[in-house]
């Protein structure tokens, strides 16, 4: 009966299978990233060893490849895949709420089944309808959120029922609560806090704490393994996080970072009781100033909450339980390891609301015993409050449609958010409006003066219009506020080329592959300007090193198989000939040029 819970959710969801990818990392996880099509070897190696755009989640890339083999890059599949994984947890926290309802309400309320049963899924449905919860759903690069709350839910499950066994059962169920740990910490590490709520739910409702201190060491000794894969995923979550560019406290200072984990702890509470006005993205004010009145509010009431609920912790010790258990569970996503642009969002209340539901559920198990003869009232407001959760997060998965509708949809709620700008004007490039385009870049640097991002995309617009000085006054400026940008040097030494300037084209196509030397375009570019210089062996190495980073450029093919023809190795420009027409695409410029060539060389070399 539990599985009709997954009904309501899918049908409130169900907008998203019509949904697209969005410029918001989904084109970079599935649109221009190879790697993880599918489910051989070389897509396995690389699923387990990346930290691709920070998190590290094989397991979550498994989920994806698979995908991708039914579906290939139709988003629906993938929405669809999040979409079942969602209503999997719904499900999940229902038994997880039953559970824990059986053991911390008091025998009066327990031994009903029919309150316990209308209290779980009350609560399960308040997580699974929830708005906040649309955004795991919607948005494809989001897949590790529902896909880990199933492993930390069959986590939480079989650690519930350690204390009801004994010898190799308990055992059996200890080591299944750990593997589904492990799992979930391959999807996404932000589990890694589970030990102290794990030890949370000794005190209560499990009330495994005893007096003796023999007891509470044994009770440390069991998270010692849990502890010791939580460790591993720390200190993963750490690197990836290194890799991607975490914020250094040079820039983003503790008390800053204690600010901002106060006002997310607030924010989530707030929004989770009254969820209007959602966002893709929430911006964080750099610098942050914690002094001002929404940090100082947020810090005074949760210090305020938590000093008030350890007075009353032997009158209420479920409200201190679930007040501790969502700050821990919450504590990796609260800013203290800032990394990204957000101060705040949706998708990390996906764990960390679950405490709120059991109290929830407890709240409406008590009334269904309390008052009997007002049940019908009780279910009726239940399920108002229900459908209008539904109602809501329906209309919010309209908002992650597509990337248009996603980036309008942050600059109405937030005028002044310049990564809002800057994919907006992204997306009206890639639509062939240049003057939008250029207005928003525009924008996003009278917001954020050192956006290099957008200076090097405003060049390329630059580029498109015939405007190259303007273009490499852009460049200029993405690299002096970012030394290390590949793509600039990369884009600069284009116009570079085009305006003939060879010396200059060559440095900069040099120092865009020493940043990085995956830079197909930067060898075929140094290429043609060695060859210009009549430099025969130093553009024939170029063309080579494009083509082993891209097997499939006719162009560098083409172009070497004229060096080679010319240095009188026809063989070999026969070859690159040939496979120049194999990789180009049917509407290739240069396939007339390269199939004539093609002729005269057979014809010569018959």
């Amino acid at each position: 009966m539990s599985l009709l819970l997954a009904v309501p959710v899918v049908l409130a969801l169900l907008p998203v299978l019509w949904n697209g990818f969005v410029l918001w990392d989904d084109d970079l996880n599935f649109l221009t990233n190879d790697a993880y099509r599918g489910l051989g070897w070389p897509q396995l190696r690389w699923m387990f060893t990346t930290f691709h755009l920070e998190p590290y989640q094989p397991l979550s890339w498994v989920t994806l490849g698979a995908d991708y083999v039914v579906w290939g890059l139709d988003p629906m599949g993938y929405h669809l895949t999040s979409l079942l994984l969602h209503a999997a947890d719904t499900v999940l926290l229902f038994h997880l709420i039953k559970e824990l309802l059986y053991r911390g309400l008091p025998p009066a309320v327990s031994r009903s089944a029919s309150a316990v049963g209308f209290g779980a899924a009350f609560g399960a449905l308040f997580f699974g309808l929830h708005p906040l919860r649309v955004e795991p759903v919607a948005w494809a690069s989001s897949r590790h959120d529902a896909l880990s709350g199933v492993f930390y839910l069959l986590t939480l499950l079989a650690y519930l029922r350690v204390p009801d066994e004994a010898g190799r059962t308990r055992g059996r169920w200890l080591a299944a609560s750990l593997a589904a740990y492990a799992l979930s910490l391959l999807c996404k590490a932000w589990g890694m806090t589970l030990p102290v709520v794990l030890l949370v739910l000794d005190v209560y409702p499990l009330r495994r704490l005893g007096t003796g201190r023999r007891t509470a060491g044994v009770l440390l000794l069991e998270k010692i393994p849990y502890a010791a894969l939580a460790t591993v995923a720390a200190v993963l979550a750490v690197h990836g996080a290194a890799v991607e560019a975490m914020r250094p406290l040079g820039q983003h200072g503790p008390l800053a970072r204690l600010a901002q984990a106060a006002y997310g702890t607030c924010f989530y509470l707030v929004k989770t009781l009254l969820p209007l006005r959602l966002s893709p993205l929430y911006l964080l004010e750099l610098p942050l100033d914690p002094a001002r009145p929404r940090y100082l509010l947020s810090l005074g009431a949760v210090v305020g909450i938590s000093a008030a609920l350890f007075l009353l912790r032997r009158r209420w010790p479920w409200a201190l339980a679930a007040w501790v258990c969502y700050g821990v569970i919450a504590a990796p996503v609260l800013g203290l390891a800032q990394s990204g642009p957000q101060i705040a969002a949706d998708r990390y209340t996906y764990l960390a609301s679950m405490p709120w539901c059991v109290l929830l559920a407890a709240g409406a198990a008590r009334t269904w015993v309390s008052t009997p003869t007002r049940r019908p009232i009780l279910i009726t407001a239940a399920s108002g409050v229900l459908l209008v959760l539904a109602l809501l997060s329906a209309q919010q998965t309209l908002v992650w449609r597509d990337s248009r509708t996603l980036w309008e949809r942050v600059l109405s709620l937030d005028p002044t958010n310049y990564v809002a700008y800057l994919n907006r004007g992204v997306v009206r490039q890639a639509a062939g409006d240049l003057a939008g385009a250029l207005t928003d870049y525009d924008a996003a640097l009278s917001f954020n003066p050192g956006d290099e991002i957008a200076y090097n995309n405003r060049g390329i617009v630059h580029v498109a219009r015939g405007e190259l000085e303007q273009a490499l006054a852009d460049y200029a400026m993405a690299i002096r506020f970012r030394p290390t940008y590949a793509d600039a040097y990369l884009n600069r030494a284009i116009v570079r080329e085009t305006q003939g300037d060879v010396e200059g084209g060559v440095a900069d196509y040099t120092t865009a592959l020493r940043l990085n030397p995956g830079l197909a375009r930067a060898y075929y570019g140094r290429g043609n300007l060695r060859a210009e210089k009549d430099d025969i062996d130093g553009a024939l190495a170029d063309y080579g090193e494009a083509i082993r980073v891209d097997p499939h450029y006719p162009e560098a093919y083409g172009n070497r198989a004229a060096l080679r023809a010319q240095t009188g190795d026809r063989a070999g420009a026969i070859a690159d000939y040939r496979r120049a027409l194999q990789v180009a695409p049917s509407g290739w410029t240069g396939r007339e040029q390269v199939a004539r060539a093609l002729a005269e060389a057979a014809a010569r070399n018959p």
